[in-house]
């Protein structure tokens, strides 16, 4: 689809990575002209959607053997940088979805109790710390990317 080595699983779960901090950033404005409620549902979608991207790029990987499998196609030379660039990516990604998962949680039992109120601030807060690792997501899902499908 996008014209490198990678399969459409993969394309597609790039291109989630890369449009979730966007959604993500609409939906903060939504907050701003007192929309919660389609922020919320925002939100909520938007994490569905990269659970269910990530889902399948795990299946798809599992399916044909593994990281290494994937990472064996790219350079040799930056086997070790893209293995170790690997685990960083997973490791942010990991904690971004924990912490997403549980902020939504959190957020949904309070959502006209408590929000706007008390938890606001937390909420705040830790949506702006989910956004970072979105962000992050992004860019080091273009380097694997990159390493592993198209170098």
């Amino acid at each position: 689809m996008l014209g490198s080595r990678a399969d459409l699983v993969v394309d597609l779960t790039l291109l989630t990575n890369l449009s979730a901090p966007l959604v993500a950033a609409a939906s903060f404005r939504l907050v701003r002209r007192r929309r919660a409620d389609i922020h919320r549902r925002m939100q909520l979608a938007l994490l569905a959607v990269c659970t269910l991207a990530v889902v399948a790029l795990e299946v798809r990987i599992r399916m044909s053997g593994g990281s290494g499998a994937f990472l064996s196609h790219g350079p040799t030379a930056w086997a070790r940088t893209t293995r170790a660039f690997l685990g960083v990516h997973i490791t942010v990604a990991v904690l971004t979805y924990a912490v997403w998962a549980r902020l939504a949680f959190r957020s949904s039992s309070r959502y006209g109790k408590a929000l706007p109120g008390s938890f606001s601030t937390t909420h705040r807060r830790t949506g702006w710390l989910v956004f970072a690792g979105l962000c992050f997501n992004a860019v080091s899902a273009c380097a694997m990317y990159v390493l592993a499908f198209v170098a």
